[in-house]
This record gives C-alpha cells, structure tokens and sequence, in this order.
C-alpha cells in the first residue's frame, strides 16, 4: 500500500478523463489574470474548485478576477471566505473594504482599508481607498506599528518581524493576523518553540487558518503532522499559497486532478498547452 497522501500518489485517468497537474491549472489562471482576461481566469478556477472547493490560492484568483470585472459583491464573498484561512490578506481586505464601501457605509470601510493597508501600505489601490474613507484624517497614511510590521515581514527581517508582531498580539490578542504573522516570522527566525506553542494554539481556536497547520506540521510530531495533513491537502496540496506567503522557494508537491474531456478541451484553450493528444 502507498504511503503518499492520496493527493501525491499517481492517478490514472477513466475513459473520457484527462490527468493534469493542479500547478499547470494555477500557472494559466495567473496567466490570464496578467492579461486582464477575467472571465477565463473564473473558467478556469471553476475546474479548480470542483475538486477542490477549498483551495485558496483559487480564492485569491478569483478575488482579482472580480475586481477586474467590478463585481463587487462576488469580491467581497471570496474574500470573507479567503480571509478565514488566510486573517491578514491584503487582497482580501481591499476587496472586502471596496465592496463595503459601495454600499455607503464608510466608517466600516474606513476600518477595512485601514486593514488592508497595515497588510501592504504601499498598494495605489488601498492608499486610495484609505485617503478616500479618511478625508477628515491629516496623516491617514502615515505607517503605525502593524504597517511598520508588514514591511518586516516582506522583507524577510524576521527578527524585526518577530519582535513587532509579538508587541502588536500582545496589546490586540484578538487580531489573528498579528498572531499568524507572529508565527511565521518566529519559526522563519528559528524561534521553534515560540512558533509551535502558537500555532498549536490557532489550530484549537482558528481551524481554518492555512499558516498554523504549515508551521505545526513543520515543528511538529507524528501526530501533529497527521492532523495537518487534511487542512493543508484541501487548502493548498502543492504549496503555492505558502510559496506567495512566504516570498521564499517551497516545493511544489506534484498534484493531478482528473479532468474530463470538455474541460479538457477548455483547458487546453485556455493554457495554451496541448492536452487533448
């Protein structure tokens, strides 16, 4: 019997079925989305979601996608889903924050750009929107500490990142994404132990979030890393959201997905690569 998880191990395609990897998928949707081709971007998250409806580098797709279109209210599903998983995205949060504020309520919005823009401060969109919502508000864009954090964070400063986030969780314990940022920046730093006592925390209390399971089945034992195989096969089997997280190199597990033969034929189309022999 195979040991690989069974998103690893080697499908075989029925009559009418087509084998292709999850990444050929991913590569083409990001393709498209670079040419501003919404629709087929959609077409192709949708053979993406079919199999597996919780993958969330699709969600972040998707999120853009309707952002191009100006589906605003499409945005702000995908994102609230996205953001379950993944408390800190600045995609999500611009989404969400301009989709509220299209219904008029500009203090809520108010709040998710501020949101967005302690996530990535330098976006055109969020200062935008952040100036927009905070007209009465001088130095609305002035960096405060989560901004400042965010900045550490991109880099790669871990240690700075560490630091700072560990003061922001501290003073807002119920702001997740300080917590996850916190997380990652220790276990990137080597702070082991203070980065496994918090993801195993976020596991018990935020099951959804993708980073806990990624860091309790790095640092963790047999057991911890049998809990989060599940979470991290449904949300991200072949590591590109952490890859993107992370702004680090991180293998691509290999993925196939079974396809049929008219989305094949889409496929196909829509990637440019010939699937149909």
């Amino acid at each position: 019997m195979s040991n690989l998880p069974p998103h690893a191990r080697p499908q075989t395609a029925e009559p009418g079925e087509t084998v292709v990897e999850l990444s050929m998928i991913s590569d083409a949707m990001a393709a498209r989305l670079a040419q501003g081709d919404a629709e087929a971007t959609a077409a192709l998250a949708r053979v993406v979601l079919v199999r597996l409806p919780r993958h969330l580098a699709t969600y972040e797709r998707l999120i853009q996608a309707a952002w191009l279109l100006k589906r605003w209210q499409e945005g702000e599903d995908w994102a609230r889903r996205l953001l379950q998983a993944d408390p800190g995205n600045a995609v999500a949060w611009r989404s969400l924050a301009f989709a509220v504020e299209q219904k008029g309520m500009r203090g809520a919005a108010r709040a998710m750009w501020r949101r967005a823009f302690q996530s990535n401060p330098f976006d055109p969109d969020i200062r935008g929107g952040l100036m927009r919502t905070s007209l009465e508000i001088p130095d609305a864009l002035a960096l405060d500490g989560a901004a400042l954090a965010s900045l550490y964070l991109r880099a790669g400063r871990w240690s700075h990142a560490a630091a700072a986030y560990r003061t922001l969780a501290n003073a807002a314990p119920k702001r997740l994404d300080f917590q996850v940022s916190w997380m990652v920046a220790a276990w990137q730093q080597g702070a082991r132990q203070d980065a496994y006592q918090i993801a195993r925390h976020l596991c018990r209390r935020s099951p959804h979030v993708l980073m806990a399971w990624v860091v309790l089945n790095a640092l963790g034992d047999v057991d911890d890393k049998a809990l989060a195989r599940n979470p991290i096969r449904t949300m991200d089997p072949d590591g590109e959201f952490v890859r993107a997280w992370l702004r680090l190199p991180w293998d691509r597990t290999p993925t196939p997905l079974r396809v049929t033969l008219p989305e094949t034929v889409l496929l196909a189309e829509l990637s440019d690569v010939d699937l149909t022999g």
